[in-house]
């Protein structure tokens, strides 16, 4: 068994410490010849650390088969002094890999005292917010611009440790402790996507609104930096982006004739000849023959404007097109007044505004 020990040489771009206090968190990675933890061996284990204002790397590395006992005993026992386990999607395949292989070996239940916090099972909440086809470590390192020296996968060093095991080769061992290496820095050059998720869960406030054309562009000001340029189109007319401290919601005001319902529909009577209701007080003084009963279908008002969609509050007014009643739409001229006059209601229903499309997006 070899252990390789060294200094990162560098501080990650995001605050680690809202996981936990940084003495108290362990990053790890494994290595193994199979997913198949019955038929398989794990021949390289990786980990990362923060001491005295530095984060270190160690790698536990098998020269043969008979060295598995040793790198899970090592690693295990090194692994008792921290409190949070910090991987990338370790709670599917490493934790319960080395879970089996200690109880296969009698050391005992591994991490049973340890906190788990998984980087991809958090992070894929963004993927349709970023664009991307895969959450993978390597996809995430593309997106945020994180080069890396090595070029192999997990599958294709197997038959290199194999070629290790059997010559001792230098050149196969560098290969081995490269790849799991990058995959270590990667874990904690990566960690700044998760500012796309704390984006997804609030972490923003409104800041101002300014019409383009036909459309209008919500800004939003992040609390934490956002990595990465990011463009995520949900309808034709419905647009997020954003980088650094802001991201922005663009929205396609819709023109025409919108109708607005009244409430206590039995308060009114329709008017069939001219497609229109009144309140009862005042349709008592027409004829019965001009006048029917109001329902909820021909109970509105109509209104000509422009109309911003899917705005859901009870503070301002909201209308619908059609009988397409899914989608309700705010009067803009009303809305943008109230802005004008810095009312917190506006601020609070934009707000709402984005919280319901990022909770689409975090759905998707």
């Amino acid at each position: 068994m070899k252990i390789i020990t060294e200094q990162a040489g560098f501080q990650p771009e995001y605050d680690m410490r809202s996981i936990c206090p940084l003495e108290e968190m362990l990053l790890f990675d494994i290595e193994t010849t199979g997913l198949k933890k019955e038929t398989s061996q794990v021949y390289l284990i990786g980990c990362a650390w923060y001491e005295n204002g530095n984060w270190i790397l160690r790698q536990y590395l098998t020269e043969n088969a008979g060295d598995e006992y040793e790198i899970l005993r090592e690693f295990t026992s090194f692994a008792e002094r921290f409190r949070v386990l910090v991987h990338f999607n370790g709670d599917s395949f490493d934790i319960p890999y080395l879970r089996y292989k200690c109880e296969y070996y009698g050391i005992g239940t591994a991490f049973s005292a340890l906190e788990s916090f998984d980087i991809y099972r958090r992070a894929k909440r963004a993927r349709h917010l970023l664009g991307l086809s895969s959450m993978s470590q390597k996809s995430i390192e593309q997106f945020l611009g994180i080069e890396r020296d090595d070029r192999y996968s997990g599958g294709l060093l197997i038959p290199v440790y194999f070629e290790y095991e059997k010559t001792g080769s230098e050149e196969a061992e560098q290969l081995l402790l490269l790849h799991n290496h990058d995959d270590l820095q990667g874990m904690l050059k990566i960690m700044p996507v998760l500012s796309y998720t704390k984006l997804l869960e609030g972490a923003y406030f409104f800041v101002s609104a300014k019409e383009e054309d036909d459309n209008v562009v919500f800004r939003y000001r992040t609390e934490q930096k956002l990595p990465a340029v990011f463009e995520c189109r949900l309808k034709e007319d419905l647009l997020l982006s954003g980088s650094g401290g802001e991201f922005h919601i663009t929205r396609k005001l819709k023109k025409g004739i919108a109708k607005l319902p009244l409430p206590n529909v039995s308060d009114y009577y329709y008017l069939p000849e001219e497609d229109r209701v009144i309140h009862k007080d005042v349709a008592q003084f027409l004829d019965r023959s001009r006048r029917v009963k109001a329902t909820a279908k021909n109970c509105f008002v109509r209104k000509e404007g422009r109309f911003l969609p899917d705005i859901h509050s009870g503070s301002v007014c909201t209308y619908y097109f059609g009988e397409d009643r899914k989608t309700v739409y705010a009067d803009w001229e009303e809305l943008s007044g109230m802005l004008k006059l810095k009312d917190s209601t506006a601020q609070e229903i934009l707000t709402c505004m984005a919280k319901d499309i990022l909770d689409l997006v975090s759905c998707l």
